[in-house]
């Protein structure tokens, strides 16, 4: 009896797909397989069961029916298994790697390595639980399969308390202390801590939530939302028609969407859509279900072996999904910040002067907002993006531009460079056109680390790491 029930558990959580990045790699499971994605392609690792979760602790584990993997990430394979006796349902890693694999009746914890993975003891759970979730503060906490009777179970004093839930949830999602759910007319919340209710009327029901920066991602069938669930408040929102996925990570500045046979991106979060791309998978359609990602600052799309990454390596331009929306009339910026409080400017400017890049601010929903740009092709935006390593910033689309003055270097008549930026080895030369248009002129890489780069007047050094300081040789705008 205790095997069926495991097993009906099971077979409603194994639909989902799951994906996580990192270090600079993705991981994706992609049944039966666990596929390990970077930007030259990506490899499949074989599993064996039915896949359930994968993980991140201090490198990535994959739970299926049969075994719970740990993945060389080095290497790119399974460095060790631990045989299960039982199905479990879903599974979280805590700290220290400890894993809380879910059972239909009993919590199995398991200590995560990447050697040999040992079972740390089994919980016998007072009722039967659909999910857990993991709260900020260590503890589990479990939904209950029928009714509204949720507990959390303390896993250093192994206490069980009761949380009484204000209705029965059905899609529940943990966001912070947030429990969220979806209902035929919008979202619902429950604060686990305030033990406060409430609710958010979006005309409708909807149909993908996902979480991101602990802000609720979700689409209607007209609509894309970001929604504060502390507040129950809309935050921005999107008209988009036909969603049938959508995905967001908390290290991307961008949601990917698949609505029919496109996938969209949008900026986060001010969900302005930035590019839309061609993403039909024809290949055994009726077979093969398709997914979007975001992946370091791309948006990935998988369908069956077939990999989309636009904007990837030559070795990947084969699988390339192909541009399907004119950006004509449009402009790329780079958001580089938003601040209420105009004291919190400074630090920001000062990074900016540093790099000799031109910015503008602009205000809306009470906040400044610093912006680097502008860049007629997202290509260009995402090109000074990777050299700003020690500026988070994501590209967003302007429907207008203005005149760009606030640069540190003075805007030369004869149009030599503005700017000059440097990453590792490599050193990325821009400048400016016209006032408005950011316009890389040179990319070069030296033969050691560059410690700064700078401009003086029309000629440009870099301080090496070791060799001191060599001076670049510019080109001119005009060539």
């Amino acid at each position: 009896m205790r095997l069926l029930a495991s097993l009906a558990l099971l077979a409603s959580t194994v639909l989902a797909v799951s994906y996580v990045e990192h270090g600079r790699k993705a991981y994706l499971l992609d049944s039966p397989d666990l596929r390990i994605v970077t930007t030259e392609g990506s490899r499949r690792v074989p599993l064996f069961g039915i896949p359930v979760t994968i993980l991140v602790g201090s490198r990535p584990y994959v739970l299926t029916s049969q075994a719970l993997f740990a993945v060389d990430t080095v290497n790119e394979q399974v460095s060790t298994a631990f045989r299960l006796d039982r199905a479990y349902s879903s599974a979280l890693v805590g700290a220290g790697d400890r894993i809380y694999l879910l059972g239909a009746d009993a919590l199995s914890v398991v200590q995560g390595s990447a050697a040999k993975m040992n079972l740390l003891y089994t919980y016998g759970l007072p009722r039967l639980a659909s999910s857990m979730f993991l709260l900020p503060r260590g503890e589990l906490l479990f939904i209950p399969s029928q009714g509204l009777n949720a507990f959390t179970y303390n896993p250093n004093t192994k206490k069980i308390a009761d949380v009484k839930l204000p209705w029965s949830p059905r899609y529940p999602l943990l966001i912070g202390s947030t429990l969220v759910d979806r209902d035929s007319a919008g979202l619902r919340f429950f604060n686990l801590t305030t033990k406060k209710a409430s609710s958010l009327d979006l005309g409708s029901a909807p149909t993908r939530v996902s979480a991101w920066q602990g802000k609720a991602l979700a689409a209607t069938p007209a609509e894309l939302l970001l929604v504060d669930p502390l507040s129950a408040t809309v935050l921005a929102r999107s008209t988009i028609a036909g969603i049938r996925r959508l995905s967001a990570i908390d290290s991307e500045g961008f949601a990917t969407v698949l609505a029919g046979n496109n996938l969209m991106t949008f900026s986060l979060p001010a969900l302005i859509p930035t590019d839309t791309f061609n993403a039909s998978c024809t290949r055994n359609t009726h077979n093969t279900r398709s997914s979007a990602y975001p992946f370091f600052g791309k948006p990935l799309f998988v369908c069956g072996d077939r990999l989309a990454l636009p904007g990837a390596s030559p070795k990947t331009r084969g699988y390339l999904v192909q541009s399907v929306r004119v950006t004509e009339g449009k402009a790329f910026s780079l958001q580089v910040g938003a601040f209420r409080d105009p004291a919190s400017f400074g630090p920001l400017m000062e990074k900016l002067a540093r790099q000799g890049l031109p910015y503008y601010t602009l205000e809306e929903q009470g906040l400044t907002k610093f912006r680097v740009g502008f860049f007629k092709t997202r290509a260009e935006a995402d090109r000074v993006r990777s050299f700003l390593g020690d500026i988070n910033s994501w590209v967003v689309t302007e429907n207008a531009t203005r005149s760009l003055v606030y640069s540190i270097h003075d805007l030369n008549l004869d149009r030599c460079p503005d700017g000059i930026v440097a990453k590792a080895d490599s050193v990325l030369v821009f400048t400016l056109k016209e006032r408005t248009w950011i316009e890389v002129l040179k990319a070069s890489q030296l033969p050691e680390p560059v410690k700064d780069v700078y401009l003086k007047g029309n000629r440009a050094f870099a301080e090496l790491k070791q060799s001191g300081l060599r001076e670049l040789v510019l080109p001119d705008s005009n060539q």
